[in-house]
C-alpha cells in the first residue's frame, strides 16, 4: 500500500515539476515493492508439512520401523536439498517453502522417533533440538519467513512446558534469548522486534499464571519490555518493543477494571508479595529517568499504565479507570502537541474504548436499558465529532504550515 501510494503521488510530484523523472525512479528503486506472493509460499509449505505429519501420524501404527525412519530422513533429505537447489536457482520463494517442509518434517521425525523407541516426554527438550535446528537454517538462509517459523516453535514449545508440565524450560529459554535474541537486537527489522516482544510476553504470561500463581507479576516482564525498548537506540527496535508493551497493558488495565469492578472477584485477590515492589520500584524508576534523558517528558502518560491498581482494591476499579483516561487523554495531547495524525488517531480509539467500558460498568444497572443505549449513543457521538474535528483541524494545519 505505502509503494502504490508513493508511486502515484512521485507521479503527480513529476507533473507538477517538483521533481525530475530520474529524481523519481531513484526514490522508488530505494522502496522497493514487497513480494506478496511470498505469504502464499509460506501458508502453502505449513500445509504441505501438516498434511505430511497427519498422513505418517494416521498409518503410523502399520509401517515397520526402519522404513519409518527412511521415509523421516528421506523427506527431510529431499526438501532440504531441494531448498538449497531452488536457492542455487535464485529461486528463494519456493527454497523457502522446502526450507519450512523440511523443519515440520524434522519436528515430527523427533516426536515420532520418540514414539517408536519409548523416549520419555516429559520434559520440552524436543521442541529443544527442533527449536535449534529451525535457528540453524536460519542462519544459513536468513529470511523473515523462517525466522517465524522458529519463534513459533520455540514459544509453543514453552508454553506446552509451562501449561501441561507445570515446568518453565531455561535452555529453551536460553534459545529463544541467545538465539533468536541476538538476532533482534544485532540486526532485527521491526518485524522481527514485533515477533520477539509478543513471544517473550505469552511466555511470561504462561510463567507469571502457572508458576507464580498471581497475575501482577506478568507486569513486570511487560514493564521490562519497556524499559528494553527506552535503552535501544535504533527505532526499529524502540517502537514495537514499546507499542507491544503499551498495548499489552492497556488490555491488562481493562481486564483489571472488569475484574475488581465485582465484588466477589475482589474478595478472592490475596495479598501482594511485598519482594513485587522489590523489583517494581528499580524498573519504574528506570522507565522514567530514561524517559527524561531522551526529553521524552510528553511521552511519560505511557508509565501510567503500569500503576498497581491492586495495592487498595476496593478503589481498584476506579484506579483502573483513571489510569485509561490518563493514557488515552496524554496520547491526544501528546498528538496535538506533535501535530502527529496518527498518534491522534490512536489516542481517539484509546478514549472511546475507555468511555464505553466507564459507561457500561456504571450505567448499566442504573438507566432503563433504551434509555441506556440512546445516551450511551450520544455521549460517544459528541464525543467521536469533537475528537474528529480536533484531528482535522491539526492535519489541516500540517499541510499549511508544509
Amino acid at each position: 500500500m505505502k509503494f502504490d501510494w508513493l508511486k502515484n503521488e512521485s507521479k503527480k510530484w513529476v507533473e507538477e515539476g517538483v521533481i525530475e523523472s530520474h529524481q523519481r525512479e531513484k526514490i522508488l528503486s530505494r522502496y522497493p515493492k514487497k513480494d506478496s506472493f511470498s505469504l502464499i509460499f509460506f501458508f502453502a509449505a505449513i500445509l504441505i508439512g501438516l498434511a505430511f505429519l497427519t498422513f505418517i501420524a494416521a498409518n503410523w501404527s502399520g509401517i515397520p520401523q526402519f522404513i519409518r525412519m527412511a521415509i523421516i530422513i528421506g523427506f527431510l533429505l529431499f526438501f532440504y536439498g531441494l531448498g538449497e537447489y531452488f536457492f542455487k536457482r535464485s529461486k528463494p520463494l519456493y527454497g523457502l517453502s522446502c526450507y519450512i517442509i523440511s523443519i515440520c518434517v524434522f519436528g515430527a521425525g523427533i516426536f515420532l522417533s520418540g514414539q517408536m523407541y519409548h523416549f520419555s516426554m516429559e520434559n520440552v527438550f524436543s521442541f529443544f533440538i527442533w527449536g535449534f535446528a529451525a535457528y540453524l537454517i536460519y542462519v544459513s538462509r536468513p529470511h523473515i519467513s523462517l525466522f517465524s517459523v522458529g519463534m513459533v516453535i520455540v514459544t509453543v514449545g514453552q508454553l506446552y512446558g509451562i501449561i501441561s508440565l507445570r515446568s518453565f524450560d531455561w535452555w529453551l529459554f536460553a534459545l529463544f534469548i541467545i538465539g533468536y535474541g541476538t538476532v533482534v537486537f544485532n540486526k532485527g527489522s521491526a518485524a522481527k522486534a514485533w515477533m520477539f516482544a509478543t513471544a517473550f510476553l505469552l511466555q511470561m504470561l504462561a510463567f507469571s499464571l502457572e508458576q507464580q500463581q498471581e497475575y501482577y507479576w506478568f507486569i513486570l516482564f511487560v514493564l521490562l519490555i519497556y524499559v528494553a525498548g527506552e535503552v535501544f537506540k535504533r527505532a526499529s527496535l524502540r517502537r514495537p518493543f514499546q507499542h507491544v508493551a503499551a498495548l499489552t497493558m492497556f488490555v491488562v488495565v481493562i481486564i483489571q477494571g472488569l475484574f475488581f469492578d465485582e465484588g466477589f472477584a475482589r474478595d478472592q485477590v490475596l495479598p501482594i508479595d511485598n519482594s513485587y515492589y522489590l523489583y517494581f520500584i528499580p524498573l519504574i524508576s528506570i522507565a522514567i529517568i530514561l524517559t527524561q534523558l531522551r526529553k521524552k517528558r510528553s511521552a511519560l502518560y505511557q508509565l501510567a499504565l503500569f500503576f498497581p491498581v491492586f495495592i487498595w482494591v476496593d478503589a481498584a476499579a476506579l484506579l483502573s479507570y483513571l489510569v485509561l483516561y490518563v493514557f488515552s487523554v496524554g496520547m491526544l495531547l501528546q498528538g496535538y502537541h506533535k501535530h502527529h495524525p496518527r498518534l491522534i488517531q490512536f489516542g481517539m480509539i484509546a478514549f472511546l474504548i475507555s468511555t464505553c467500558i466507564v459507561y457500561f460498568q456504571v450505567a448499566w444497572n442504573f438507566l432503563d436499558k433504551s434509555l441506556f443505549f440512546l445516551l450511551g449513543g450520544i455521549v460517544l457521538f459528541a464525543i467521536g465529532y469533537f475528537l474528529d474535528r480536533q484531528r482535522r483541524e491539526v492535519i489541516k494545519n500540517e499541510r499549511e504550515d508544509g
